[in-house]
């Protein structure tokens, strides 16, 4: 199952919207649209806790009987407690809401991902408290007019209040519990704003073609018609292994230097090649490649997707950076 987490401070509204077909619309805006297909950035995912091997182990003696104001505990952030029984509550709504669209497997499979389901509910509950305490320290707030506007704009995508009011009332659940989740949200979609204010919108990028092959010789023999004047795109269009691209005449788009999935061996031949030229040989772990440079601009605006999985990447490396850095106590075996 996938370490991607149904992050603690959306779970409870996501749940409910799953249901009538409409928690896309509610989620802060770090997904990124599906890239054109020469882009070759990935569709981003929703950001996830990092993995719990980064955060400080329970105390020696930690377990059941860690409590606060007399509730046990899941666990602590920078000592603000994560209760045991909001963890159950939600672990419960989640796993109820994926066994009712038939996502959990029957036997050891399916035992995994519901390990795996409690994991990523713990691991989005610390996540929310490190945000939103990080959020307090930057002085970022949700007005309560903002609030009411996010609340009834999911009300209103949810297919009503009496659906919510079923809803809340199966997984006995109040309103009040609801507003809350939808504040978390709102200080999660600004959090995401300030942290990635400074990515920048432009960057040095190249737009290129290539042609891969699976081995050397094959990889030779074109290069060798390229020299002799073979049309590029032609070429790619007949002969290159790479299915995604071949039918465009192996273009690949305008991209940055940190482009994701694209082999870095194709990233550095490119940026390293004059407009015009087409390269030797390049080996990747894909393959091998020739590669040929359209154009190249130095400050060239960056394609949505490009810029959203950048803001994204921002957002992430923030975020492990700032679990390195919290005090966690886990209180409960996974």
């Amino acid at each position: 199952m996938s370490r991607i987490s149904i992050t603690g401070l959306l779970a409870t509204v996501i749940l409910w919207l799953v249901g009538c077909g409409a928690a896309q619309s509610t989620m802060p805006a770090t997904e990124p649209a599906t890239p054109a297909p020469t882009a070759q950035v990935p569709v981003a995912t929703q950001v996830s806790a990092p993995p719990a091997t980064i955060s400080s182990p329970a105390p020696a003696g930690a377990g059941a009987g860690s409590t606060q104001d007399g509730r046990p505990l899941a666990a602590r952030v920078n000592g603000q407690p994560i209760f045991l029984d909001v963890y159950q509550k939600q672990v419960a709504q989640t796993e109820k809401a994926l066994t009712e669209q038939d996502v959990i497997l029957e036997g050891e499979e399916g035992q995994a991902q519901l390990a795996q389901i409690r994991q990523n509910v713990l691991n989005g509950l610390i996540e929310q408290a490190i945000i939103e305490q990080a959020a307090a320290a930057a002085g970022i707030s949700v007005t309560q007019e903002e609030l009411e506007a996010t609340v009834q704009q999911s009300i209103a995508l949810g297919q009503g209040q009496e659906s919510l009011d079923q809803w809340l009332a199966e997984n006995d659940m109040t309103m009040e519990t609801f507003r809350e989740t939808q504040r978390s949200q709102l200080i999660a979609s600004k959090m995401i704003e300030y942290v990635t204010a400074l990515v920048p919108t432009t960057a040095e990028q190249v737009h290129a073609r290539h042609i891969r092959t699976s081995d050397r010789a094959g990889a030779q023999a074109l290069l060798d018609q390229l020299k002799g004047g073979a049309n590029f795109a032609a070429l790619a269009q007949q002969a290159s292994e790479d299915v995604s691209t071949a039918a465009n005449g192996g273009d690949l788009g305008w991209f940055p230097r940190d482009v994701p999935l694209m082999p870095p061996q194709v990233v550095e031949s490119a940026f390293a090649l004059p407009q015009g030229d087409i390269s030797d040989i390049v080996e990747s772990d894909q393959g091998f490649h020739i590669v040929k440079v359209e154009a190249r601009e130095v400050n060239r605006p960056l394609a949505p997707e490009m810029l959203l999985y950048l803001r994204q990447k921002a957002f992430e490396t923030w975020l492990t950076d700032e679990w390195h850095k919290a005090a966690i106590e886990r209180y409960i075996d996974m």
